[in-house]
């Protein structure tokens, strides 16, 4: 009942107030819909042509947050539910639409424009981007597959670096905060007319919330820009980020209330290392840009789960060539915007099991390939001068070569092909009705593919490891409506609908340890959104999302897809300038009620909503600022993350209580 109050007034302030926002990203005074985004087209267009719900989180939005992390400034947005198992964000879950337990294998995850989702469960590592590294966020809602193919079937997240300029910067970053919390950044760049460059170090280290819950990370990095000419751009650009982490496991809820910080994993833990390069060009002709990646990527981790006796190392690496072409013209007197390129993806996975903690004696070898190559074309018309049609195909295939040796001679080996190939498309229709204000309507198909940890099953009937032959590639039909409207300079809001009919939909089945299709689910909802500036000084902003995940066919026919909320909640306050440079802040975040990750039979007692609320002020002056923050004032005890064991109780991973940050800023 508190829930359905909580999100009652919530929706009653969002659309009787004249004077709530958007979000906290849309906190420029210019508003919004003026943006210019990359990630809906794979290429510059105005935010209010683009047929979907998007989101730009700008450079003030992040200086103004409390966020410690990427995943902190998602975790307030409409439409995505982050739960973070760790609280530093390394192993953080982000879901957009309502996908659960596998939300993070739906979200497609860019960095400038270059793809890191993994090939097997892994996930994203969310802290290989620092945050003061970061020049904007953006965020397209529902199914991106067109253009970019497996994994994009939620939406997909774009996460821009800063470029350098000519102009000589330099710029240092100290902070602290609860847990022995303390990160140290470095950045430098300059150049001229013709060549720019940046070089970058962080260093981010935490004794974290709960005992085993350490974490240390660094990263250093370069960019260079080289412009020979007004038509010619190449750009080369690498990082390497490193880390190691405690892993405290899951706490049952009689153990959560002895001492919720408390650990039955101490000597768990894990390392990465990881570590990219890229070059790219992109050439201006009189019959349109040609734009070409050739990207190389390797992550090498080792874990070590002593409590269970058990140890991995894995060496992932990938190189992957994305050529593209993008023209924007006249067809018959009517604006025209053609994009068609490929996607090639090359990965190897190397992969070593143990049962004893000498890392010299596997017990299983794994050697994985998977290749993919993905053909698209889109194309965006205006049929009238406010009126953009679009229409867009993509064909997609992709090969694993899934090798498997048992050492122990417990089964036999593995050694089998798999090929799959299938079909994108998408048609979209915008109307623009008024400055800044739009209208759409889009429809499209995504894919998604079998990661190999889904791919791999051990049969027990013959003791083996085997292909999991009944696994297809998961489908769906995706149908969004929605409106952005400017009521004045001062007031924007925005509404999508959105339905979507998921075929096979992949999920793990603890009862058969293995992955499976469900036939058929759905997932829609309403995503709302509204901004005001009430004066110069004052915004109020505030978003609501009502998401409903089912299963649409036996055995769960009717019943909840587990980790799903169905309601969720931002309101929040913005004060500039009362004083010259001090900027003050104020988030409330709810989220509602889900069952437990796993329990598809919806048995277990639901897990509890909870809310924050997080304060902070920040103050410039010249090229010097500071900032201090306060997160989870109210010091609430609540899990992001809670998941339906094996052997029927919920196992919880709690979140931090209240907790503070701090620090400074200096720019040359």
């Amino acid at each position: 009942m508190k829930e359905w109050i909580v999100c009652f007034c919530a929706c009653l302030i969002l659309w009787t107030t004249p004077g709530l926002c958007f979000e906290a990203e849309n906190q420029a005074e210019s508003p919004v819909l003026e943006t210019v985004v990359v990630t809906g087209a794979r290429t510059e267009q105005k935010i209010e042509t683009v047929a979907a719900n998007v989101t730009v989180i700008d450079q003030k939005a992040i200086e103004s947050s409390n966020a410690k992390s990427v995943v902190d400034l998602l975790r307030v947005e409409e439409g995505i539910v982050v739960k973070d198992l760790l609280g530093n964000g390394r192993q953080a879950q982000v879901d957009l639409r309502g996908y659960g337990e596998t939300g993070p294998y739906n979200t497609l995850v860019l960095v400038d424009g270059r793809r890191v989702n993994e090939i097997d469960l892994s996930g994203v590592d969310w802290t290989q981007v620092p945050l003061n590294q970061i020049e904007r966020i953006e965020i397209v809602r529902g199914a991106g597959s067109v253009l970019y193919g497996d994994n994009a079937v939620g939406g997909v997240i774009n996460i821009i670096t800063k470029a350098p300029g000519a102009e000589p910067q330099a710029r240092v970053e100290l902070s602290g905060g609860s847990y022995g919390k303390n990160t140290q950044s470095a950045y430098v760049s300059g150049g001229s007319e013709k060549f720019a460059a940046a070089v970058f170090a962080d260093r981010d280290v935490s004794d974290g919330y709960r005992d085993n819950g350490d974490f240390t990370a660094l990263d250093v990095g370069f960019k260079m820009f080289l412009y020979p000419s007004e038509s010619l751009t190449m750009r080369l650009d690498g990082s390497r980020h490193s880390d190691e982490y405690g892993l405290p496991g899951a706490l049952t809820e009689a153990e959560m209330a002895v001492d919720r910080r408390a650990t039955n994993s101490p000597q768990d833990n894990a390392d990465n290392d990881e570590h990219y390069l890229r070059y790219s060009v992109d050439w201006e002709t009189g019959a349109g840009n040609f734009i070409t990646d050739i990207a190389w990527r390797e992550r090498s981790s080792i874990s070590r789960w002593a409590s269970w006796s058990w140890f991995t190392d894995s060496d992932i690496e990938t190189w992957s060539i994305t050529p593209r072409y993008v023209n924007t013209g006249d067809v018959f007197g009517h604006e025209n915007t053609l994009t068609a390129g490929v996607d090639a993806y090359w990965t190897q996975m190397d992969l070593g099991s143990y049962y004893s903690s000498d890392m010299n004696d596997p017990s299983e070898i794994s050697d994985i390939e998977r290749d993919s190559l993905g053909l698209y074309v889109q194309d965006d018309l205006s049929v009238f001068e406010n009126l953009i049609f679009g229409l867009g195909a993509r064909f997609e295939k992709v090969r694993y070569d899934l090798n498997k040796k048992d050492l122990t001679g417990w089964y036999s080996p593995l050694d089998a092909e798999v090929d799959d190939e299938e079909y994108a498309c998408s048609a979209g229709l915008t109307y623009l009705y008024g400055e800044n204000s739009s209208a759409f309507a889009r429809y499209n198909r995504s894919l998604r593919y079998p990661l190999v940890d889904e791919l791999v099953v051990y049969d027990f009937m013959s003791g083996s490891i085997v292909v999991n032959e009944n696994l297809k590639p998961q489908t769906g039909n995706h149908y969004d409506f929605g409106i952005r409207h400017n009521f004045t300079s001062k007031l924007q809001a925005r509404a999508t609908v959105f339905f979507s009919r998921i075929e096979d939909e992949i999920f793990y089945n603890k009862a058969t340890y293995s992955n499976e299709n469900h036939p058929k689910t759905s997932h829609h909802g309403v995503e709302t959104g509204i901004r005001a500036d009430l004066s110069d000084h004052f915004t109020i902003f505030g978003n609501y999302t009502y998401e409903n995940a089912v299963f649409e066919a036996d055995p769960y026919k009717d019943n909840d897809i587990p980790g799903v909320a169905a309601h969720k909640a931002n309101i929040g306050i913005l004060v500039r300038d009362l004083t010259p440079g001090l900027i003050l802040s104020a988030l409330y975040n709810y989220v509602g009620t889900s069952y437990a990750i796993s329990d598809m039979a919806n048995v277990l007692d639901k897990q509890k909503a909870y809310y924050t609320v997080d304060l902070k002020a920040s103050y410039k002056w010249k090229g010097i600022r500071g900032f201090v923050g306060v997160n989870n004032i109210t010091d609430q005890q609540y899990s992001e993350y809670v998941v339906a064991s094996s052997a029927g109780y919920r196992a919880f991973y709690p979140a931090p209580e209240r907790n503070w940050t701090a620090g400074i800023q200096v720019e040359f």
